[in-house]
């Protein structure tokens, strides 16, 4: 038994333990028969102990297995602790399903005790399991002096286990509504390998339809998209890993192998869920039409209308009518002048709805937002107040948000309206948390509260790394993504790799599918502008108002605090980096350009991977980062700061002022010097014509 212990038990990985507590096989398990084990607690809904009177009571443990998964060699780890007065003969029984499959027999001289049971040499399908443990009283002797004792047994839940191998089996039915459980599933440790396969010539309008592909996995996703991109005809079965679960397709219908063709002719823009012919457990997201611009339509239609899509498996674009119900921001984003329910929000089964001694309130901001410093983000709120002290007194409740002190005010017993108000200097671009600590009571807050932000305007300091990697701007300034070029310096698979995994991690951050982005492999003359190539595809000119330079095995900057037009170029230094990420102006006036380069084409794939994962990612700061030979990056800010928003307005002056408070000190100068001026001049004149008078 004890080597059955040894054999099954194993450390269960964190990540899991969020899945495993809802009582379910683990999304991110793998096709092979690992073994995996979770504490019954993960069944029991969090419960951590449970206390079995002798004969009175059962504990009952629901075993859930997935549709599309079976379990096999699965055991049931027992640990108690039985009380002195329980009777000599009596049993711990553990039945699955109403029958026995195994007991242990109590011994009050030795307490504490574990048992494993197998719960059958069955392979255990998709179903619900019912799991139960008793306790069966022996009989004292003599029976005649039998008394009532107050005998139990307690189950450590938390220290029990449950033991299995699951094993992955094919989808009997594909359907887009089985899609975010595919995309979990492929995913491992936070990452979503991506396959897409290119067939016939990769042109642009291919690319962008890639990129709207890419952007509505994104989206659906929690997971980081890791994208490889290859062309079809080139990629062979053997080739394919084996726990690669989800690929995407592009290409016309006539490109297409015979094996990936639905049986119904494509007649327009089309996207279609099917099996891998490659990979049994895997799936495949075909996108395709009669020519390049219908593709890019199914794509785009795929990406925007990611809250609608059909039922079944196959999905006919038709018309224009498929992208009315675009959904361009997250669910909980609240956009300036838009007033926003907490039912839009959270929904109404809110943990809000729920008493509790706090209360947090998550929404995401666009970035690149400004407005007046007495703008406010306006709160309505409906609470209902549950003082914790008898005779009642009011609770305090203080307002906390993105962890800065806001204000503290007296919460009326019952349910009241309130309005309060937060400084919109205290949000940010992309999340942000607001608290709600209550001292002396509980609320709950109802799902009809109210959110406004206010009327805001396009002004920012830029360059800033951590603004684009919070929210994508100034890359992604509206929701649709209008002129965004993306630049493709290389028709090579790794750089359209490198390219489409940015870009996925761009539309996490902006929260947006931006499928106004249009990719190319020519030198944009306009808009904004997401770069990625080499050293030697793009250009030393396009980063001719960036303030570095890249040289080979090192760069050049220019100094920030230089003033005058030309500013002096630094002598070169040794770098020894292998990937470089640049945010500037573009050759051209007015618009920015973010730009990723390699110093070896064949590093483009890794390093944009690396650039995205959320330890390099999270950490992006300045206008200028690199990567050294460890996967690295760091990042600083070499040139100088910049102003973004449209300078032929008024609120242009306010935003300089507010970003340059001495401007301040030196208007009021300016304005006491030109009262006194005035008053000289007055002074003058007025002497002036008294001497005249006198003069008569």
């Amino acid at each position: 038994m004890l080597a059955m212990k040894r054999k099954y038990a194993t450390t269960i990985c964190s990540a899991g333990l969020a899945c495993l507590l809802l009582g379910i096989v683990p999304a991110n398990a793998q096709t092979t028969a690992d073994p995996v084990s979770l504490p019954l607690s993960a069944l029991a809904q969090g419960k951590k102990i449970t206390v079995l009177r002798s004969g009175h009571e059962t504990a009952q443990l629901t075993w859930k297995v997935q549709p599309h998964y079976t379990a096999q060699n699965a055991t049931l780890q027992v640990r108690y602790l039985t009380s002195p007065d329980t009777t000599a003969g009596s049993q711990l029984v553990v039945s699955m399903d109403h029958k026995i499959i195994g007991a242990v027999s109590l011994n009050p001289k030795l307490p504490r005790g574990s048992f494993t049971v197998l719960l059958g040499h069955q392979t255990f399908t998709a179903g619900t399991y019912l799991l139960q443990i008793q306790t069966i009283p022996g009989h004292a002797t003599p029976p005649a002096k039998a008394v009532p004792t107050g005998a139990w047994t307690q189950i450590d839940y938390s220290a029990s286990q449950l033991s299995y191998a699951p094993q992955r089996i094919p989808w009997k039915h594909m359907d887009f509504s089985h899609l975010p459980m595919i995309l979990s599933e492929a995913a491992t440790k936070g990452v979503l390998p991506l396959r897409i396969q290119f067939y016939g010539n990769t042109n642009p309008a291919l690319l962008t339809a890639a990129q709207e592909a890419v952007a509505g996995l994104a989206l659906r996703s929690a997971n980081l998209l890791h994208v490889d991109a290859q062309m079809g005809a080139a990629v062979t079965s053997s080739a394919l890993p084996a726990h690669l679960g989800v690929s995407g397709v592009i290409g016309e219908a006539s490109e297409l192998p015979a094996a990936l063709r639905p049986r119904a002719p494509i007649t327009g823009p089309t996207v279609f869920l099917a099996r891998d012919p490659d990979n049994s457990l895997g799936a495949i997201l075909v996108f395709t039409g009669t020519d390049d611009a219908q593709v890019l339509a199914a794509a785009r239609a795929f990406a925007v209308n990611r809250n609608m899509l059909p039922l079944g498996h196959r999905w006919s674009v038709i018309g224009s009518a498929q992208v009315m119900a675009m959904n361009f921001g997250p669910q909980n984003a609240v956009y300036p002048g838009q007033v926003v329910s907490l039912h839009d929000l959270y929904g109404g089964n809110s943990t809000l709805n729920t008493p509790h001694g706090s209360a947090d309130i998550d929404f995401w901001m666009p970035g690149g937002l400004f407005a007046s410093r007495q703008s406010n983000l306006k709160m309505k709120l409906t609470m209902a107040t549950v003082p914790l002290t008898n005779p009642t007194t009011q609770p305090i409740i203080t307002v906390m948000a993105n962890h800065h002190w806001i204000s503290e005010w007296k919460l009326t017993p019952g349910v009241a309206n309130y309005q309060t108000t937060i400084p919109f200097s205290a949000l940010a671009g992309g999340e942000n948390h607001i608290t709600f600590q209550i001292a002396g009571g509980r609320v709950s807050i109802f799902p009809d509260s109210t959110l406004q932000l206010p009327t805001t305007h396009r002004y920012t300091l830029l360059p800033n790394l951590a603004l684009f990697q919070h929210t994508g701007f100034p890359l992604a300034i509206h929701g649709a993504g209008r002129n965004l070029s993306v630049w493709y310096g290389e028709r090579t698979p790794a750089n359209w790799s490198a390219g489409l995994t940015l870009f996925g991690r761009l539309v996490q951050s902006a929260h947006s599918p931006l499928p106004g982005a249009q990719a190319t492999f020519s030198r944009p003359a306009t808009g904004n502008v997401l770069a990625i190539g080499t050293p030697a595809s793009i250009p030393a000119s396009w980063l001719s108002a960036s303030p570095v330079r890249l040289l080979q095995n090192g760069i050049q900057w220019q100094l920030a605090n230089h003033h005058g037009k030309d500013k002096p170029w630094m002598g070169a230094t040794r770098l020894p980096a292998t990937a470089y990420l640049v945010e500037a102006h573009t050759p051209y006036k007015g618009h920015v350009a973010v730009t990723f380069l390699t110093t070896n084409p064949q590093n483009l794939k890794a390093a944009a991977w690396n650039l995205v994962a959320a330890r390099n990612w999270n950490k992006l700061r300045g206008d200028f980062a690199w990567q050294n030979r460890q996967g690295i990056y760091q990042s600083t800010m070499v040139g100088s700061h910049f102003m973004y928003g449209n300078r032929h307005s008024g609120w242009f002056w306010i935003f300089l002022f507010s970003v340059k408070p001495w401007l301040w000190v030196l208007a009021g100068l300016a304005a006491v010097l030109f009262a006194t001026l005035v008053v000289w001049i007055f002074t003058l004149r007025k002497k002036a014509q008294w001497r005249a008078e006198e003069a008569l």
